[in-house]
């Protein structure tokens, strides 16, 4: 039931309201693939024999496997550089992360409890986007072991000292990647595909 005291929109401001998580959760699931992309990239060798890469290197062939000097040397330089990289990237997108989730949450449960006349059967919908947005704070204490280690490793290396034993960089950021793919795939598909359905139900009514 719609809380008497609100001030009464107009069409176009409840058809905003309706859209909102959607445009949350859609950018939210954007965010979360390029992060994926990103990230990913300390994870595997560089992709030099695809189309792209040939017709970038304009006549340059590529060797068709690193020799183990270079190898070695790469991930090397990955263990030295991802630390730093990642404390830099955790640093600014966790904010917009945050951001993000927190006007899917605001503004699913505005269309829910404040403003629900005519939801009809989509509220399930929203109801279950906004559950699914919750849930991806369930696996902070999943990811928070790696990004601390990232962390300290960052900050062990400033101060010129051995990041002792335990897992490295890459490995941490495995960790974190193995985590991500998870929680992106389900409860950020989740809530995106929820507001999908509810949104089109209850515009297209």
């Amino acid at each position: 039931m719609p809380l008497t005291f609100l001030p009464s929109l107009s069409q176009t401001a409840i058809t905003t309201l309706r859209i909102l998580p959607l445009l949350s959760t859609t950018a939210s699931l954007t965010h979360a693939y390029m992060e994926l992309i990103t990230v990913s990239a300390f994870l595997h060798a560089a992709p030099t024999r695809t189309q792209l890469s040939k017709f970038l290197l304009k006549g340059t062939s590529p060797t068709p496997t690193p020799t183990p000097a270079a190898r070695k040397e790469l991930q090397k330089a990955k263990t030295f550089a991802a630390p730093a990289w990642f404390v830099n990237f955790f640093n600014v997108g966790v904010w917009s992360v945050i951001g993000l989730n927190s006007l899917t949450l605001l503004s699913a449960s505005a269309n829910l409890w404040l403003y629900p006349e005519n939801l009809g059967a989509s509220r399930v919908y929203y109801l279950i986007g906004l559950g699914a947005a919750l849930g991806h704070y369930a696996f902070v204490p999943l990811v928070g072991a790696s990004v601390e280690r990232l962390f300290a490793l960052c900050a062990a290396q400033e101060r010129g000292e051995d990041a002792g034993a335990g897992k490295g960089a890459v490995e941490s950021v495995r960790e974190w990647v193995g985590v991500h793919k998870v929680r992106m795939g389900s409860v950020d598909v989740v809530a995106w595909g929820s507001f999908v359905v509810g949104v089109v139900g209850v515009l297209g009514a």
